[in-house]
């Protein structure tokens, strides 16, 4: 999995080095002194087809140069390859279900699969995402169909939609899929309304993240009031944390992403594995910044353990924008779930008690049509850019996210004394009233707005990179009419 590196660009963030430092890391902090080591292996083909068809195998077993790995990545989003990748590949996935099969076994108790490419954004023959097979979604179906299990709930709280975990797992009813990521009302990648929060079933849970900064604090509260109770309903029999760090408090989006503090993921691992004891498995997804990945990961890690966590304090009032969805979920959620429908009604009363109007439920407006068109006529047209998709932080700026981090770290209070919220607690989180609507508004428009002017910019051709998207080549292409030219986003909301 080390050998796993992009060979003809070195900014690539996903790189061997997030591995390595995150081991390094837990060694340092004696939290492998009494774990057990599960041998990783390569998957076979059949237990790949759980997940994806032959013909994917067979492609990504066929990279066999730098110049074919990157030909082969001319119609996909964000992907990268090199001749490594389809043992690196096989090995994550042989590394997650051997971990599973070993709590599975109560051969250990919880555990942590530190494996690379991560694997949440692909499904059926749509490598994406750095992700090149699931690894998640693979590792559930084999504990349902080798090992008995009954249920499995997965759980990703990597900044980015988990979307090629949802689109593998939507229509089996065994399996419950809850996704926190970036939303953006649309404008951040994969740009589709399908990742808002009304799904179809209720089988799958979407925390849509329209705001940034929301604290570990706000996350955590989510959990209380609608991930745990709707797990506790589903009653899995095994838990797989999808566990990205990048929202993570300063990771590479800086203040234009989430605002989790490391801690933060130890207390939602340790929740899990309240709820499913010594059957919680975590597997690495995204996180860039290793000031942020790496502390993260130790702290998730103490939790799987039951390890004594610094203590983590709820807000008083979740965060605007994150209120608001949370709202529009229990109003949607509330039609299978008991529980969600109770909390609806106190908060119903609340507004009452205190003189407000009654929250309309309503889904938001979706600033990601034209994007994803441009993304689609990218991949059709085979005119996908390969290389230098996001610039690296400075030296300066790395300072910086250090310097954060560092200043939260000190104010560390460790307890293994925590306390679950009342439920008046929870009711007086969500006060929906002027000042929750207006921060709603500040927090989501900034982000949302600069998202926007970054395509309206390279559309006008002030700008010549957009991610996958490459001015020359996109110019070139709507010259000899290849390609209808891109309208901006506002001219036919």
């Amino acid at each position: 999995m080390l050998a796993h590196e992009c060979q003809y660009d070195k900014t690539m963030a996903e790189c061997p080095k997030r591995m390595k430092l995150i081991y390094e890391r837990l060694i340092n902090d004696k939290l492998f002194d009494n774990a057990v080591k599960i041998e990783a292996r390569e998957a076979e083909d059949a237990e790949i087809r759980l997940n994806h068809p032959q013909s994917l195998i067979d492609e990504i077993t066929a990279l066999n140069s730098k110049e074919n790995c990157e030909e082969y990545c001319k119609d996909k989003e964000i992907l990268w390859t090199c001749e490594n990748t389809n043992e690196a590949a096989r090995v994550a996935i042989g590394g997650c279900i051997e971990i599973v099969k070993a709590a599975i076994e109560n051969k250990i108790h919880n555990g942590f699969a530190i494996v690379r490419p991560p694997g949440h954004h692909s499904y059926g023959k749509v490598p994406q995402g750095y992700c090149i097979f699931n690894n998640v979604a693979i590792a559930a179906k084999y504990a349902i169909e080798q090992l008995g299990v009954a249920r499995v709930a997965i759980v990703d709280f990597d900044y980015h939609a988990g979307n090629g975990t949802f689109q593998s797992v939507k229509d089996d009813p065994r399996i419950h899929f809850t996704s926190f990521h970036a939303h953006h009302h649309g404008s951040f990648w994969p740009f589709s309304r399908e990742y808002d929060y009304a799904t179809r079933d209720e089988n799958t849970l979407f925390v849509p993240l329209n705001g940034t900064m929301n604290t570990e604090g706000d996350f955590v509260s989510i959990f209380h009031h609608v991930v745990l109770p709707m797990l506790k309903q589903f009653q899995p029999e095994l838990i797989l944390i999808s566990a990205g760090f990048d929202a993570g408090y300063y990771d590479s989006m800086m203040e234009f992403g989430q605002g989790v503090k490391a801690h933060g993921y130890g207390h939602m691992a340790r929740l899990l594995s309240d709820l499913c004891p010594g059957r919680t498995i975590a597997v690495l997804e995204g996180g860039y910044q290793p000031y942020n990945y790496t502390e993260s990961a130790s702290m998730l890690v103490r939790g799987l353990q039951n390890l004594a966590l610094p203590r983590l304090v709820l807000p008083s009032r979740i965060s605007g924008a994150l209120l608001e969805t949370l709202w529009n979920i229990l109003y949607h959620h509330s039609q299978w779930y008991p529980q969600l429908r109770q909390r609806l009604e106190l908060l119903k009363q609340q507004q009452v008690k205190l003189g407000l109007q009654e929250f309309v439920p309503h889904q938001t407006v979706f600033l990601g049509q034209q994007m994803r068109n441009m993304y689609d006529d990218m991949k059709k047209h085979r005119i996908v850019r390969t290389r230098e998709w996001f610039p690296e932080l400075s030296p300066e700026m790395m300072k910086l996210c250090k310097k954060n981090i560092d200043e939260y770290i000190k104010q560390y209070e460790f307890t293994l004394q925590h306390e679950y919220p009342t439920e008046p607690q929870l009711i007086a989180q969500c006060v929906w009233d002027e000042a929750a609507r207006s921060q709603a508004f500040l927090q989501a428009a900034p982000f949302a707005s600069v998202l926007v002017q970054e395509f309206n910019d390279f559309v006008a051709g002030h700008r010549e990179n957009m991610m996958i998207c490459d001015r020359e080549l996109y110019v070139e292409s709507v010259k000899n009419g290849t390609l209808k030219a891109h309208e901006a986003i506002g001219r036919n909301l």
